[in-house]
């Protein structure tokens, strides 16, 4: 874990060092140095003088320990313990590090001491000093801190044994003393080297500020900045150098900014024309786009009508539309502007003439006229005027030109679609005519089949019942066999009208229309056909043109199925939606490649799936089928109510 983040912590703590100025590291290096030697001596001495100073105080309590028991020989012998308590109190009197004294016998036993409470408990038995040693001394905590206890043989251990008890308060008032005023002391020598480090500093940084402010002036874009001279030290040579490439980054930069207003001029252009919209409010945002890039106060795109010889006004920005009008009148009649028409190149008009309608504008003393140029067809001029005469240079019309192609484009684009357009509509148009007319011709077959020929069959067959019955038995048998031929032709004929022209889809609705077909189609083909109808439960019928249009979806769809699919079991699902109904048709049969059979260049093979989805979006829906070989086919339909 720490290894992991000590590039992350080293990356912090670098950044953070670097990140004040060069005249706060300067100084900080020259205080750093001098706190550090400061508090290296001044921590060095305390540490010498505090081992010096205790090793004194330890060689003082030996000499009075010494002299304690010099003096108490004699009180000892002769008993007088009175006389060695005045010596322990004299002691502590004259030693103001000693805080504590006390007269053991030979047996250990305390002849006298200096406690007012008495010999605390235990402190008797903490040190004993041998008849042969000179003095024993260690060292006891207590709540002053720690006291050298040191224990002196008195008569070599005879009379008995003197201990003295010393506190180190005096050796810690010393060597704090001392420190204070070597802190003192170093911060007097700090403060010298700081005011001489901020001198050096001034020196040193002076130029590197004066040469940070023109960065920052240069950064914020005023390429016009330079720094001072100052010598031809390192700094000087520094702001020689940075001076040159100021000059350079303002040449690079003029150029730089020229590029990118025409590359902004053209991508706002490119953005306008992208946008789904008619060709005018096209060309006006585009040409409210490129004014706005280049700074223009007005605009105008006129284009030439199909199959005319003359110039309608398309776009006008800036200006009364009135001036853009009697410009267009007079674009071709003499018009400088009709160099750029015939020619097909750009014109710059400056001075205006004097019949020129812009000349009524105040503001404006030059316009340019672009060809707008399609497949070297010139489709109109785009035109932009300018308040300044010689505002229109080499780049500028260069720049006007690439957007008037990239206009012309656009407007032939627009022209084949409305083109495209019109002819989808035609073709929509007599597509639902046809269908139309499909379905009026299978009602006249359908009402004729089961009018006209079913009413001959019927009369046929009464006809040959009668024969019959007045037939021998041979004679009669034919005439059986023939009536039942009749009878067959006339349940396939009744089957034909009601296939042509369902009556229940018009009388009932699509649900007991398909629900009819449904059964027959079972009867029919022996196919085990599973129909739902869902949301048709309240009567709700749909409109004619829908409910006319799925029957023939979905019968077209089981009629594919009966010829190809090769299946067992068919799915129908009808289901009606808020906004739209739904109607899902499946297979378990054999399947077939949907891409394949669409792209065939067969017209039988996809026909009837053609006819399906044609179907579907001449009613604003949509038909998707779907099926793989050897799994089965869907064809799913959704149409808008």
């Amino acid at each position: 874990m720490l290894s992991s983040n000590s590039p992350w912590l080293t990356a912090r703590v670098r950044d953070y060092l670097l990140r004040p100025s060069v005249r706060i590291k300067i100084m900080g290096i020259v205080l750093a140095l001098v706190l550090l030697l400061g508090l290296g001596v001044t921590w060095q001495v305390r540490g010498n003088m505090t081992t010096a100073l205790i090793a004194q105080l330890q060689e003082r309590g030996v000499s009075i320990a010494r002299d304690l028991a010099a003096h108490s020989t004699d009180f000892i012998l002769i008993n007088n313990t009175y006389a060695l308590h005045e010596l322990l109190q004299d002691s502590i009197r004259n030693n103001a590090d000693l805080r504590y004294a006390f007269i053991l016998d030979a047996n250990n036993r305390v002849l006298a001491h200096s406690f007012d409470a008495g010999l605390p408990r235990g402190l008797a038995e903490k040190n004993f000093a041998a008849p042969t040693e000179r003095a024993h001394s260690i060292l006891l905590q207590s709540d002053e801190g720690l006291i050298h206890d040191i224990a002196v043989p008195i008569f070599d251990g005879r009379a008995g044994v003197a201990r003295v008890g010393l506190t180190e308060d005096s050796v810690h008032r010393a060597v704090d003393n001392l420190t204070g005023q070597m802190l003192l002391t170093t911060l007097l020598v700090s403060l010298l080297g700081v005011g001489a480090a901020y001198l050096l500093t001034l020196i040193l940084t002076r130029p590197i500020l004066t040469l940070v402010r023109v960065t920052e002036q240069v950064a914020r874009g005023d390429l016009a900045q330079r720094v001072p001279p100052w010598g031809d030290d390192e700094i000087g040579k520094l702001s020689s150098a940075f001076n040159r490439m100021t000059a350079e980054l303002d040449q690079s930069q003029r150029a730089m900014r020229r590029r990118n207003r025409e590359l902004a001029a053209l991508n706002a252009v490119a953005n306008a024309v992208n946008t789904p919209a008619s060709l005018t409010d096209t060309l006006d945002r585009a040409l409210r786009a490129l004014l706005a890039d280049l700074g223009l106060p007005a605009g105008w795109v006129m284009l030439r009508a199909r199959n005319a010889d003359h110039i309608e006004l398309a776009s006008w920005v800036g200006l009364p539309r009135e001036l853009g009008l009697r410009e267009a009148a007079t674009a071709l009649h003499g018009c400088p502007c009709t160099v750029a028409l015939t020619d097909k190149r750009s014109v710059i008009v400056a001075p205006l003439p004097e019949r020129c309608p812009l000349c009524e504008a105040r503001d404006i003393a030059a316009h340019v006229t672009i060809p707008i140029l399609a497949r070297d067809q010139v489709l109109g001029v785009l035109g932009v005027a300018s308040g300044e005469a010689s505002v229109f240079d080499a780049d500028e019309m260069k720049l006007l030109e690439a957007v008037g192609q990239q206009l012309g484009v656009v407007i032939e684009n627009a022209r084949l679609w409305d083109d495209l357009r019109e002819k989808e509509r035609v073709r929509g148009q007599l597509l639902e005519k046809i269908i139309g007319a499909q379905e009026d011709e299978r009602k006249r077959i359908a009402r004729e089949l089961h009018d006209d020929t079913g009413q001959a069959i019927t009369s046929l067959m009464v006809g040959l019942r009668a024969a019959s019955d007045a037939s021998e038995t041979t004679t009669r048998t034919r005439l059986d066999g023939l009536r039942d031929i009749a009878a067959q032709t006339l349940e396939s004929v009744k089957r034909l009208a009601r296939e042509l022209r369902p009556a229940a889809l018009d009388d009932l609705g699509l649900s007991a229309a398909l629900e009819r077909y449904a059964s027959s189609y079972r009867a029919n083909y022996g196919l085990n056909v599973d129909l739902q109808m869902t949301g048709f439960q309240n009567d709700r019928r749909l409109p004619g043109e829908i409910e006319l249009a799925l029957y023939r979806i979905i019968q077209e769809a089981l009629t594919n199925i009966a010829k190809h699919a090769r299946a067992q079991n068919v799915s129908v699902v009808v289901e009606r939606k808020r906004a739209s109904v739904v109607a899902i048709v499946e297979d378990d049969g054999q399947g077939f490649d949907a891409r394949a059979v669409l792209a065939s260049p067969h017209e039988e093979t996809k026909l009837g799936l053609h006819g399906m989805r044609e179907r579907a979006e001449l009613l604003g829906g949509q038909l998707q089928i779907e099926s793989t070989p050897g799994k089965g086919s869907s064809v799913f339909v959704e149409i808008p109510v």
